[in-house]
């Protein structure tokens, strides 16, 4: 964790950002998890 956290603090990484969809949009992001589409977290607006 030490490792990560310097990678972050030094720029080379950043944190991810969601994916939002609306939510109505639900069974599409559940979808996306499913097969593994999606690559940082989903979030669902109400």
């Amino acid at each position: 964790m030490g490792e990560l956290f310097a990678l972050i603090a030094a720029g080379v990484l950043s944190p991810g950002h969601p994916t939002v969809y609306v939510l109505a949009d639900g069974p599409i992001a559940l979808a996306a998890l499913e097969t593994r589409a999606s690559v940082a977290k989903l979030a669902l607006r109400p």
